[in-house]
């Protein structure tokens, strides 16, 4: 009787964002084969996820090394037992450059999925000149249940209930994460550990957009909103 040792798989490079949710996985472990395509290796721990991945081909791996494809029984292949490499390795993670007071620049990550759940906004990107203009004639109390944080590039996130009726990106919230409105994460990608791969503290925040790119803000740059606050945040 075969005895199953791993899962294995094949990505293609463009699909490789996929698993970067799991580099502080020490047991998944990728190997070229070519230019567009890697071998993946998990154990059967993780069959849950790997099922949900987007591969070319499932196969499992005995003890031996043979390789037998999903859903067959005669093993077609033999494992490559060298070249392979942790996904920490071949899917590092740059640190963000802070740049501005509020949000550094987006750094490429992962890719978000469609979603018709219809979470309310929490939170609004919308330029700093199209707040200050709606703050410069809005109630007092319709501004003082906001916080805002100002970006160098013109743009600002607000945060509250209700917010501001702009123009922008919607945002609800996830933990530490901020998801647009009408976007949800892969079901392979579990909201802790992408906070603990992005390196989000008690106090930090990433603001995830629907392109793979993120932004980080440390919640303490959100400041309680009012006209005075708002008029000597002249970033626009």
């Amino acid at each position: 009787m075969t005895t199953m040792v791993h899962r294995v798989g094949q990505i293609a490079a463009r699909d490789l964002g996929a698993l970067s949710a799991f580099r502080s996985l020490p047991s998944w472990t990728l190997r070229p084969d070519g230019d567009d395509v890697y071998w993946l290796k998990v154990t059967l721990s993780d069959e849950e996820i790997f099922r949900k991945l987007p591969l070319l081909g499932r196969w499992i791996a005995d003890a031996d090394g043979k390789l037998t494809r999903e859903g067959n029984r005669v093993p077609e292949a033999l494992l490559p037992l060298d070249g392979w490499q942790s996904l920490a390795t071949l899917l590092p993670i740059a640190p963000p450059q802070r740049s501005s007071p509020g949000m550094p620049p987006p750094a490429v990550g992962f890719h978000l999925e469609p979603d018709d759940a219809g979470h309310p906004a929490s939170a609004l990107l919308c330029r700093f000149e199209d707040f200050a203009a709606w703050a410069s004639t809005a109630l007092s109390p319709r501004i003082e249940c906001l916080r805002f944080a100002c970006c160098e590039d013109g743009r600002v996130i607000v945060a509250g209930a209700p917010l501001p009726p702009l123009p922008g990106a919607g945002f609800h919230r996830v933990g530490r994460l901020w998801l647009p409105c009408g976007w949800q994460l892969p079901d392979h990608v579990w909201p802790e550990l992408l906070e603990e791969i992005l390196g989000l503290g008690r106090n930090r925040m990433s603001l995830l957009h629907p392109d793979g790119s993120h932004e980080d803000l440390d919640e303490e740059n959100l400041i309680p909103a009012s006209r005075p606050a708002v008029r000597s945040s002249n970033y626009a």
